[in-house]
């Protein structure tokens, strides 16, 4: 499989025979109920059906976008049909434009009239930019010229999909891709870049664009980028790259921290992952000795629950833990160690089932589950010092 089928296989899955359109909706609360048709998925449902070369695809490629046009109005399209004329999203276009430039591009010599209605778009779009540094890349890319690179997962994403484009317009990209491929963990199929929120479906990282871009350069897909879902429909953006790039090889576990983040540590090892959650706490020190400055009543730590994982406190099962007390979790490729102490303050450690701030996957069936292990440091009397905890990592 590679990004173009799996973008295929998902739009497929979303395709309602009574239209022959993608119903899907990003504010769904149940996951399962789908009753409007979105501009955006279904442009990308169509660019992946032109990508397959296959008479029959094409057609109906072309017929979805043709539909999709009647919805335009100065160049902005509603986040979905039922909305028109109603504009809620004014950069949607920008996230349309790629791909009318690629179905232009690729296949205007055999769309017919419908060349001439993209490229009269696309020139709407292009003519109005949005105060945002991916949707200025974005028009920088349009222009052959390369901007500042982005700064986040999510940008990288954009910004991915705008360097191909900038090198269809001559500049050359090999520098900026490079500099992608610094960000990622070949062997965790991960990005490690930084990231103010690392957000969290389930038990698994949340699958972004940029892992799809990565994985499909790489030329494998993980299990957890394998797992169609929606997201995929993204892939119908992702072209080969014409050079080699090979990503760097990197430790495992992959063990970050960063007092800045709302993760501070950030640990990842096969598809786990262990993190600190920062909260209203002061957070100093590095990755295996940390100073927590209570603002709060409770610290809690958070790892994804599995059953590739046990959990020991000083070599036997218990759900609390005390200052001094070693707790263990013994998983898959790794063992990973946590203590704390704190000179001032009464704390008393606790471990139970809970959902990390950034997890996604707390909608519908699944509102009320809980898909990490919890460990929880309370305060019976908060002190002023530091609460000390020192973790350590060792492969098993």
């Amino acid at each position: 499989m590679d990004a173009i089928n799996f973008a295929l296989e998902a739009g497929r899955r979303l395709q309602r025979k009574q239209t022959g359109l993608i119903h899907f909706c990003h504010q769904s609360e149940d996951l399962t109920t789908h009753d409007t048709i979105p501009v955006l998925e279904n442009a990308l449902f169509a660019l992946s059906l032109f990508r397959t070369r296959l008479s029959e695809n094409v057609l109906e490629g072309k017929a979805i976008i043709q539909r999709l046009l009647a919805f335009e109005k100065a160049g902005q399209f509603p986040t979905y049909i039922h909305a028109y004329p109603h504009i809620s999203d004014p950069y949607l276009s920008l996230r349309l434009v790629p791909i009318f430039f690629w179905i232009v591009t690729d296949f205007g010599h055999v769309i017919g009239s419908l060349k001439g209605d993209l490229e009269e778009i696309i020139e709407k779009i292009m003519t109005e930019p949005k105060p945002s540094s991916w949707a200025q890349f974005r028009f920088n890319a349009f222009e052959g010229k390369i901007g500042t690179l982005p700064q986040n997962i999510y940008e990288w994403g954009e910004g991915l999909i705008s360097l191909q484009i900038a090198e269809k317009h001559g500049a050359s990209i090999q520098e900026p891709i490079r500099k992608a491929f610094e960000l990622w963990h070949p062997e965790l199929s991960l990005y490690i870049g930084p990231a103010a929120r690392r957000n969290q479906e389930g038990n698994l990282p949340e699958l972004t664009l940029f892992d799809l871009f990565m994985c499909q350069w790489q030329k494998r897909f993980s299990a957890r980028a394998a797992n169609i879902a929606p997201v995929h429909l993204q892939g119908a953006l992702i072209r080969p790259l014409g050079f080699e790039v090979e990503a760097a090889k990197m430790s495992t576990p992959y063990i970050h921290f960063n007092n800045e983040e709302e993760c501070p540590l950030f640990i990842a090892w096969d598809q786990h992952t262990f993190v600190l959650a920062k909260q209203q706490h002061l957070v100093e020190g590095d990755a295996e000795k940390i100073m927590v400055f209570p603002k709060e009543d409770e610290i809690h730590f958070y790892f994804n629950h599995h059953p590739d994982h046990q959990i020991l406190v000083n070599r036997q099962k218990s759900n609390t833990f005390r200052q001094n007390d070693t707790v263990e979790i013994l998983s898959k490729g790794i063992n990973l160690n946590l203590q704390f102490s704190a000179e001032d303050g009464t704390y008393m450690g606790h471990i139970l089932r809970g959902n990390r701030p950034s997890q996604h996957h707390c909608k519908g069936e699944n509102l009320f589950a809980a898909f990490d292990w919890q460990l929880t440091i309370r305060a019976i009397n908060i002190g002023k010092l530091p609460v000390i905890f020192n973790v350590k990592t060792q492969k098993n």
